[in-house]
């Protein structure tokens, strides 16, 4: 049976079906602290947001932000790998692949100190923002 995606926009939630699958469903809030971590990153690597989501790898310095994105979304906020990687538009497996790169580029002291700050920025950010919230493991 060939696969249909509906995606139907509502206030409250994004559905999307997948065949027979049950849907996913990406809240609101959830899509306000994706975008609260893309507004994080790209602001402290000095890049539009849309650079974030471009469909080509760019240059080595937007790929390294786009997979600090994706690993501060993985690891800070415990979204799964897949619900990322549809997000950025990417593999699940460029995901985790990103999220290895980053832990692996932490054993540099000026990285580990620029990812720590992030994730206390969005820690605090989080705690803040009325209109999103940490995801339940």
């Amino acid at each position: 049976m060939e696969t249909a995606e509906i995606i139907k926009r509502d206030e409250a939630c994004h559905l999307a079906w997948a065949g027979n699958k049950a849907p996913h469903v990406v809240m609101q809030n959830d899509l306000n602290a994706l975008a609260l971590v893309d507004e994080l990153v790209s602001r402290t690597y000095r890049l539009p947001r849309s650079a974030l989501h471009a469909g080509t790898r760019c240059r080595k310095s937007v790929a390294f932000a786009r997979q600090v994105a994706m690993y501060l979304c993985h690891v800070c906020l415990s979204y799964p790998l897949k619900d990322i990687a549809e997000y950025y538009q990417r593999d699940r497996t460029t995901v985790a692949y990103a999220c290895r790169v980053v832990e692996d580029r932490r054993e540099e002291e000026e990285t580990e100190l620029l990812i720590n700050s992030l994730e206390s920025a969005l820690e605090t950010m989080m705690l803040v923002t009325p209109l999103t919230r940490m995801r339940a493991r």
